[in-house]
């Protein structure tokens, strides 16, 4: 089990005296700057979806093992899970967790300006909102592994002047990050293999794409499409200037049938309707989260 304790100090952070807010601050606060930093980790965009957000969520959930005397200092345990995370991803969940708590580690210690501005954003919303500066003095984050290997343990203590710097770099737009854009596609030129993009805002975004994603590109043009890819921005204004391209797929455009839009249906029309009958059977709802003692009970306070 890998321990990490964070230490919150002021003039009201001990045991007894701490707002029982700010306790669930640090975690939460901490499950947010671990999660982007597994992002990072894995190279993963931040919007995406699928296998690997559920093994980043699962890395970013600290279990809360105590409290120690002093200052206000949280006892935390990051994950343990062994089994892999999906066959494109090279970590376990453990193993995944400790490399995003040491890359949140560097953030903190490290004083680059380049840092990512969505893991500086986190940490800086976290000092924000435990006080950083104004009630409280402090959190310092210790990792306690290297002491396995007979080294100190490595630290990481954020105070105004971290939150100032965190916040600064938060703030500035990305040169450049994975995203998905929605626009309609236009003037296609297949022997250089770019196009343009034109945004619901009306600018425009060059597309550069690969020879095997031509035959997407012709299918595409002209109509509302969805591009996936590492987006380059304009320095000053932040607007995206062009889109190296990953996958692009057709968006459907859904109309609306304004006669039939105001009109007023009874609940029973509406299962005629929709050819479904009958009540719904709790049983089926899927509710991942529960524990077999949990869902017992809610179906059964559902039953009364």
């Amino acid at each position: 089990m890998r321990i990490v304790r964070a230490q919150l100090e002021g003039i009201d952070a001990e045991p007894g005296r701490v707002a029982a807010a700010d306790v669930a601050r640090m975690i939460l606060g901490l499950e947010r700057a671990i999660a982007r930093a597994a992002y990072l980790v894995l190279g993963k965009p931040r919007r995406g979806t699928g296998r690997h957000s559920q093994a980043i969520e699962s890395a970013a959930r600290l279990r809360f093992v105590g409290v120690e005397r002093g200052s206000f200092v949280e006892v935390l345990a990051l994950p343990e899970a062994a089994d892999p995370t999906d066959e494109e991803l090279p970590f376990s969940v453990s193993d995944l967790s400790q490399l995003a708590f040491d890359r949140l580690i560097d953030a903190i210690t490290s004083g680059a300006p380049e840092s990512d501005a969505e893991l500086a954003a986190a940490v800086a919303q976290m000092a924000a909102e435990l006080g950083i500066g104004d009630r409280n003095t402090s959190i310092t984050l210790v990792d306690e592994f290297a002491t396995r290997a007979g080294q100190e343990p490595r630290r990481a203590r954020i105070d105004a002047a971290v939150r100032e710097r965190m916040q600064r770099v938060g703030d500035q737009a990305p040169a450049s990050r994975d995203e998905t854009l929605v626009g309609v596609l236009f003037e296609a030129d297949f022997e250089g293999n770019t196009a343009r993009l034109r945004l619901a805002n009306g600018s425009v975004v060059t597309v550069n794409f690969s020879p095997n994603l031509a035959d997407n590109i012709q299918e595409a043009l002209r109509s509302r499409a969805r591009l996936e890819g590492h987006v380059s921005y304009h320095p000053r204004t932040a607007q995206a200037t062009s889109v190296e391209l990953r996958a692009v797929s057709r968006s459907t455009q859904l109309e609306l049938d304004v006669d039939s839009f105001w009109e007023s249906h009874t609940f029973a029309g509406l299962q005629a309707a929709q050819g479904i009958t009958g009540r719904v059977d709790p049983a089926a709802l899927g509710i991942t989260d529960l524990t077999d003692d949990e869902r017992a009970a809610f179906l059964a306070a559902l039953a009364e």
